[in-house]
């Protein structure tokens, strides 16, 4: 019952504060991609959208279970607590390994809003985030599942090729809750982005393509998908979490 209430909760929020479509957006046909018969740990790019990827069952479960544990020991330790970012969107963020030397750090994620308000863990990137490298010293369970998910779309995408990794971000999403559409901002957004859906089956739509994705999937946009058209993860009747990676330093000075 609690789920449901969240679930009719969380719908009515979102339902609110979406905003109506534009013109273009009205005339703009959202087609489906099926993704379902793609070949299993492959990447494999969109035919008609130019830099959208799809690498169906990158991970088993068992790879996927000991991320989220890692994130829950994270929170349940104290060492960095969720964020309730929006109603039913919690984060949390996880500096990659190797991480950016400090001066990047400071040019590229201070001012990140949806990790923590101003003078919180969460707004001070350098002294407040966990480091993956840090798990990987103490042999973390998790930790070597992490680094192998931070690798993969540099080693499977061939957009991502030699792109360092600028961060990792952990998005737990009640059911009902939405990421509404959007273009990451800059600078902090990253050139190019790939996530992880390790719990929750529900659809994403990048421009005027929508598909499904299932726990172990690994999605990830460049170019033209990351920077000319918004993306969104829709409402579902299931909770979602996912791992957000960022990658690129050569990102675009603006958003169109």
């Amino acid at each position: 019952m609690l789920g449901f209430l969240r679930y009719l909760r969380n719908g009515a929020f979102y339902t609110a504060v979406r905003r109506a479509p534009t013109a273009l957006e009205l005339q703009m046909p959202v087609e489906t991609w099926d993704v379902s018969n793609l070949p299993v740990g492959m990447a494999v790019r969109h035919p008609g959208l130019d830099g959208l990827w799809m690498v169906r069952r990158c991970m088993d479960l068992v790879q996927i279970a000991r991320i989220r544990d890692a994130f829950a020991r994270l929170h349940s330790s104290g060492r960095f607590p969720w964020y309730s970012y929006e109603p039913g969107r919690e984060m949390m963020p996880l500096h990659a390994s190797p991480g950016l030397d400090d001066a990047t750090t400071r040019r590229v994620l201070t001012g990140i809003e949806v990790f923590g308000e101003p003078g919180s863990l969460g707004a001070d990137p350098l002294a407040g985030w966990p480091r993956l490298s840090d798990l990987l010293a103490h042999e973390s369970d998790g930790a070597s599942e992490l680094l192998a998910l931070q690798r993969l779309p540099q080693e499977a995408i061939p957009d991502f090729a030699s792109q360092p990794c600028l961060f990792l971000q952990a998005q737990a999403l009640e059911r009902g809750a939405e990421v509404t559409p959007h273009r990451d901002a800059l600078p902090y957004g990253g050139d190019m982005i790939a996530t992880l859906v390790v719990e929750g089956s529900n659809e994403v739509r990048v421009g005027s393509a929508r598909f499904g994705v299932e726990p172990g999937d690994l999605y990830a946009i460049a170019g033209g998908a990351r920077y000319d058209v918004e993306h969104e993860v829709l409402g579902s009747s299931n909770d979602r979490f996912s791992v957000t990676m960022r990658y690129g330093l050569g990102f675009r000075d603006s958003l169109p």
